[in-house]
C-alpha cells in the first residue's frame, strides 16, 4: 500500500491523536513479533487504517500499554497491546509488501528495480512467516496482483478498470477471515478505498511515470497529463468512492470504541479528501462539507 490514508491531525482531539499513535506503535510492535523486526520498516499509514477497521469490527476495546522501543528509547509511549486484529494486519502487510516488490521487479527499471531486487530477500522472509497462517490470503493477493498486471499490460484508455482490480485486492485483504455481515461491510469498504488509492496513486505518479515511460492509467486515458479542466472530474470520482463506502462505514458497530470511530471519521471525511486535494492541486475544501455531513463532530 502507498501511505495515502492519513488523518487530518489539526482536526483531531488530543486523546484521538494519542489513540491513533498508540495503534501505530502497537502495529509496529506486532509486525516485529509476527514477521520479524526488519518488517517494522515497512509500516505505513494505510495499514494503520486497516488496523483501525479490524479493531472496530472486532468490537472489543484493546488493551493500552506503555513502553520503550528502539525508535523511542528515552520515553515510554502508549501502544495497543498485541492482539488478533493487529497480528492479522502485520501478516497482511508482509504479504502485500512482497507482492509490491515483485511487481516493482517486473515493471520498474534502473535504480528502482535494483532496490526492489535488494529488498526481495527480506520481503520473502516476512512472507514466509505470514504463509504459516495465511497461505490462502497470499494466493488471493498474488492472483489479484497478476490480474492487475495483466490489465495494465493492455494499456487500456481507462482508469476505472485497473482501479476496480486493485479494489478487489483490497476488499480481499480487509475482509479476510470475517463472516456474514462483517465480511460484507468490510468488502464494500475495501473495494471503494482500494479504488480510491489506485486513482490517487496514478494521479500522484503521473509525471514521473511519463518521464520514465512506465504505465500510468491517466497517461493512457489522456495521452499525457490530466488537462486542468478534467482535474475536477477526477476529484469528483474520488469523492464518489468515499460516498459509496459511507453506508458500510455507518454499519460498523463501534460499541464503546468512541476514539476509533472518531479517528476513522476524521480519516475518510477530512484526511483522505485533503490528500486528494494536494495530489490533484485543486481546492476540494468547498466540497468537503458535502462529504463530511457532520461526521467529524463525533467524539
Amino acid at each position: 500500500m502507498f501511505g495515502y490514508i492519513r488523518t487530518d491531525t489539526p482536526e483531531m482531539r488530543v486523546r484521538e491523536n494519542e489513540y491513533y499513535r498508540a495503534v501505530y506503535c502497537g502495529l509496529c510492535r506486532s509486525q516485529g513479533k509476527c514477521t520479524g523486526q526488519c518488517s517494522r520498516f515497512t509500516l505505513n499509514y494505510d495499514f494503520v487504517f486497516l488496523a483501525l477497521l479490524r479493531l472496530a469490527i472486532a468490537g472489543e476495546q484493546p488493551q493500552i500499554k506503555k513502553g520503550r522501543c528502539m525508535a523511542h528509547p528515552l520515553r515510554k509511549r502508549a501502544y495497543v497491546a498485541h492482539c488478533e486484529p493487529l497480528a492479522y494486519c502485520a501478516h497482511a502487510a508482509a504479504i502485500l509488501t512482497y507482492g509490491k516488490i515483485i511487481d516493482d521487479i517486473n515493471d520498474e527499471k534502473g535504480t528502482k528495480r535494483l532496490k526492489a531486487k535488494l529488498a526481495r530477500p527480506l520481503a520473502a522472509g516476512m512472507r514466509r512467516k505470514a504463509l504459516k497462517q495465511y497461505s490462502e490470503l497470499d494466493k488471493l493477493v498474488s492472483d489479484g496482483l497478476k490480474k492487475l498486471s495483466m490489465i495494465e499490460s493492455q494499456r487500456l484508455a481507462s482508469v476505472d478498470i485497473p482501479a476496480d482490480a486493485f479494489g478487489e485486492i483490497l476488499a480481499d485483504i480487509v475482509s479476510y477471515g470475517l463472516e456474514g455481515n462483517d465480511k460484507k461491510i468490510m468488502r464494500k469498504i475495501g473495494k471503494h478505498i482500494g479504488r480510491w488509492i489506485y486513482i490517487v496513486d496514478a494521479a500522484d505518479d503521473l509525471q514521473e511515470d511519463i518521464k520514465r515511460q512506465r504505465f500510468n492509467a491517466f497517461a493512457c486515458l489522456y495521452n499525457g497529463t490530466i488537462p486542468d479542466e478534467d482535474r475536477e472530474t477526477v476529484a469528483n470520482s474520488l469523492r464518489l468512492e468515499l460516498l459509496a463506502a459511507e453506508p458500510a462505514f455507518d454499519l460498523i458497530e463501534y460499541n464503546e470504541l468512541y476514539d476509533i470511530e472518531a479517528i476513522v471519521s476524521n480519516i475518510i471525511y477530512r484526511g483522505m479528501p485533503n490528500t486528494a486535494e494536494k495530489v490533484l492541486g485543486i481546492n476540494q475544501c468547498k466540497c468537503n462539507d458535502n462529504i463530511v455531513k457532520g461526521k467529524t463532530e463525533n467524539g
